[in-house]
């Protein structure tokens, strides 16, 4: 295993050489950054933020015929493609045009095959070597774009109960485009610290965040596994949401829902079964992770669970690396890594637990 700054140095290096799943690796390894050394977090860190675009020569041919005044410089550049606003055939109205990458599937393909060895220095995070073999699954899903305009329909009707989240609907879709209607707002990630001054008002952003990656799970059993900070765009009376190729089922729900009452009545035992986790001997030592669901308030802006669990893991090398959860929670652990990345860099003070009680009453007083 390669560790140290050398080793970051090195994994930054590699994923550098790659391609799409290179940035979807470098996000997993930015999410859960918090706890390795700062140094090292703030390599990883880097590969948070977007690609490096292509040349729109490169990518004119798969313009579809419904847009024109395509602007040829991308206003955004992910890990898969690209995104160029322009105007709706129909109407004139602004839309976003996301391109795929030529050649993407073949590039991505390729980085699976060396994502073992790139993503070593994650392992220094109990839990990461499961999450990374079940990104390795998922990455390829993410290619179809029609598929990704099917999700989009399904998150903007599983938030319906919340008005100020806003989701773009696809308009058109076909295997290497996608145009939905243009949401404009800068992504919150380069809003929040370190990249910016941060919001003014970050308990709201917060409720805003808490119920883009969470309310789904309560209202339709679903969950957005790409919903962080990159892909949350900061609107004058609310948050929108864009990207939604890894969207997926939430199993169990009224068991997590179960759980959630045990953990605000400050009863945690049995707690990380409830969540799908099954920690064996190291259930007393994981316990503590669950505070931000405890009643009252965390301090997100002084938490230290990351770091914490890393501390865990020292003590329970072989132990902690081999706590399960099932490939079919991958995805709400993906939105939960985001999730607390996010609140972290608000720095605020939250009542989490609480505010996941809430977004469950909303959900079932619109379903009535």
């Amino acid at each position: 295993m390669v560790t140290g700054s050398l080793g970051a140095d090195r994994a930054v290096a590699t994923l550098g050489q790659l391609k799409g799943g290179a940035q979807k690796l470098g996000q997993m390894l930015a999410l859960v950054s918090d706890g390795l050394p700062p140094e090292l977090g703030q390599r990883f860190g880097r590969l948070f933020a977007e690609a490096e675009p292509r040349p729109f020569d490169e990518l004119r041919a798969q313009v579809p015929e419904c847009v024109y005044e395509i602007e040829p410089v991308p206003f955004a550049a992910a890990s898969l493609g690209q995104v160029h606003r322009a105007r709706w055939l129909a109407d004139g109205r602004p839309v976003a045009v996301k391109l795929l990458y030529p050649g993407i599937a073949d590039a991505l393909r390729a980085d699976l095959d060396n994502l073992d060895t790139a993503a070593l220095p994650a392992r220094l995070v109990g839990g990461a070597a499961v999450m990374l073999s079940g990104l390795r699954e998922s990455l390829l899903a993410e290619l179809d774009l029609r598929r990704e305009a099917a999700h989009a329909q399904t998150i903007a009707a599983a938030l319906a109960p919340w008005p100020r989240l806003r989701v773009a609907t696809a308009l058109y879709a076909d295997e290497r485009a996608l145009v939905s209607p243009l949401l404009e707002g800068p992504p919150l990630h380069r809003v929040m610290a370190p990249d910016g001054p941060g919001p003014a008002n970050p308990l709201q952003v917060a409720d805003d965040v808490v119920a883009a990656i969470c309310g789904p799970v309560f209202s339709r059993h679903v969950v957005n596994g790409d919903a962080h900070p990159g892909n949350l765009l900061l609107l004058p009376d609310g948050l929108g949401v864009v990207d939604f190729g890894a969207v997926a089922p939430v199993p169990d729900v009224p068991g997590l829902e179960a759980t959630l009452d045990r953990l605000l009545a400050g009863d945690r035992r049995g707690a990380l079964a409830g969540l799908g986790i099954r920690a064996a001997a190291l259930e007393a030592e994981l316990q503590p992770l669950l505070g931000p669901l405890s009643p009252g308030a965390w301090d997100f802006g002084h938490d230290t669970l990351m770091a914490d669990l890393g501390e865990v893991k020292r003590r329970n090398a072989f132990a902690l690396r081999e706590v399960p959860f099932a490939a079919d929670r991958l995805p709400l652990v993906r939105a939960t890594l985001g999730l607390h990345h996010t609140l972290r860099r608000l720095g605020v003070c939250y009542p989490l637990g609480e505010s996941l009680g809430r977004l469950r009453a909303d959900a079932r007083t619109h379903s009535r």
